[in-house]
């Protein structure tokens, strides 16, 4: 939940504004949900027109006329309280109890020593963005004409919606470094899902997949994804960084996204924890990054994908055992170590996800629920992965496969990732994270078994193969149509009337 506060002087234009039909015609219900008792005594919840707007307005106002306070002086305060689209819905009664501890803890109301303002708050639905939220108007003078303390008001919010996320079990922004969306990122096809969480998704799955930071920029570029190396200061040799677009259509410019942009766990310092650093490997990178700057072919291809028969799914079920093997002894305090495994296990979701969904159907979105847990309270991957940890194996060769999966080679797969998961769960459990126990036994019940249910039971078998890890350039969701579950992956709903391009976000 993030607070957006600024400070005015005109209470009535603010409430039209509020009970109005929006910028975007977004204020499909616009409604109060709470406010001073008086106020609300003679509205209640009654859905706002421009006559009641000014009306309340005007008694927000009362107590500056009553004193005679300077009109001019920024006297209103508006705040506006949001929660990311991706987050639950939260019913009126909620928000309204909500704007009362917001209100109370922030020190307007009569809950504290001084005298109440007089204020309240507005509930109109989803922002362009998808972002539920509440408008809070306030007056700034008490009811015994003294101010109301504005000193560090933004400061203060933080510090009050951070317990309100936390008892109201919504998301909890200031513990997780989860980027909101911005109005460039939205599509114009309401259908599809934003740019970065689909880019997101896939270097994801390109980065697990690679054993080497080279084959990481030639995944990414078989991907179909434009990729624009960061050098350092002065050399053209030195990668720093990197940017990743989707290609446009044909007249548009692309919309580029910084490594951590996407993720934060997905920062190329942190990405290189996955990989050795040896000479021979750095120069190799260094060819492919300037390969990929100047939209050169790729310098040093990698074996073709094959296909994910029985036999091979059956291996890569037993590379994931180990790895399922190694979680549930790690402690739940050892966040390192976890969020390279959530790393790890989100890549194999994502890869999945890449080839045999067109959108973000079930399996992206529980690499999304997964990824929280690399980078949650805003931690930086910093030590090596251990070798017991990785899926380097699973995670390319879903990548990069040649045919559909078999329901069987799925039903193998995912016996391994289900277990996996519940070890995050557990984990969560252990650390009393609640938020991210929910958004994980969400995933369990709306998405993987959704995937799961119509799978064949796994039946024990040996078997010994070699895989390939790497793979022909495809289209995105390209095996879709024959693969073992048909699945329909909820839209991304948008309202945005326009797209901008070009940008570095």
């Amino acid at each position: 939940m993030i607070p957006n506060i600024t400070k005015g002087d005109k209470p009535v234009g603010l409430m039209k504004y509020l009970a109005g039909p929006g910028r975007a015609n977004e204020h499909t219900d616009p409604h109060l949900i709470n406010g001073s008792p008086l106020i609300m005594a003679w509205y209640d919840d009654v859905q706002l027109n421009e006559e009641a707007a000014v009306s309340v307005a005007r008694e927000v106002d009362l107590n500056r006329r009553s004193f005679g306070v300077d009109a001019e002086t920024k006297h209103i305060w508006h705040c506006s309280l949001s929660v990311p689209y991706q987050d639950r819905e939260v019913a009126d009664q909620e928000w309204s109890d909500i704007a009362q501890r917001f209100m109370d803890e922030m020190d307007f109301t009569d809950a504290g020593a001084k005298a109440p303002c007089q204020w309240v708050a507005v509930h109109h639905g989803r922002s362009t963005k998808g972002n539920d939220h509440i408008h809070i108007m306030a007056s700034t003078i008490r009811g015994d004409g003294t101010k109301w303390a504005d000193g560090n008001d933004f400061s203060r919010a933080q510090k009050v919606v951070r317990g309100i996320e936390k008892d109201f079990n919504l998301i909890q922004l200031g513990n997780h470094s989860e980027r909101w969306l911005k109005q460039g990122e939205m599509r114009r096809d309401s259908t599809r899902e934003p740019a970065r969480f689909t880019l997101e998704r896939t270097v994801r799955a390109c980065a697990v997949a690679a054993d080497t930071e080279a084959q990481f920029v030639r995944q990414m570029r078989r991907a179909n994804m434009l990729v624009h190396p960061r050098f350092a200061a002065g050399t053209d040799s030195v990668v720093t960084g990197y940017s990743v677009a989707e290609r446009p259509p044909k007249g548009m410019r692309p919309l580029w996204f910084g490594g951590g942009k996407l993720a934060a766990d997905l920062t190329l310092p942190s990405l290189r924890t996955r990989w050795p650093d040896i000479p021979d490997s750095a120069q190799e990178a260094a060819e492919e990054w300037m390969a990929a700057k100047r939209h050169r072919r790729i310098v040093h291809p990698d074996p073709p994908g094959a296909a994910l028969d029985e036999e091979t799914a059956r291996r890569l079920a037993d590379e994931l055992k180990e790895v399922r093997r190694r979680l549930v002894k790690i402690a739940p305090d050892d966040r390192q170590l976890w969020a390279h495994a959530a790393r790890e296990t989100s890549g194999v979701f994502a890869a999945w996800s890449y080839v045999t969904e067109d959108g973000q159907g079930p399996l992206g979105r529980t690499a999304r629920v997964l990824a929280r847990s690399a980078h949650r309270n805003g931690l930086k991957i910093t030590t090596a992965l251990e070798a017991p940890l990785r899926t380097s194996g699973t995670t390319a060769f879903l990548l990069a496969v040649t045919q559909a999966p078999s329901p069987m080679a799925q039903a193998l797969i995912m016996n391994q990732m289900l277990r996996m998961t519940q070890a995050f769960y557990e984990m969560h459990q252990a650390n009393q994270e609640l938020r991210e126990v929910q958004l994980i036994n969400d995933a369990f019940e709306q998405h993987l078994a959704v995937v799961a249910e119509p799978l064949p039971e796994v039946e024990p078998a040996t078997s010994k193969r070699n895989i390939s890890h790497a793979g022909p350039v495809r289209e995105r969701g390209a095996l879709r149509e024959t693969q073992g579950p048909t699945v329909t992956p909820r839209p991304y709903v948008d309202h945005t009337t326009g797209t901008e391009h070009g940008m570095e976000l």
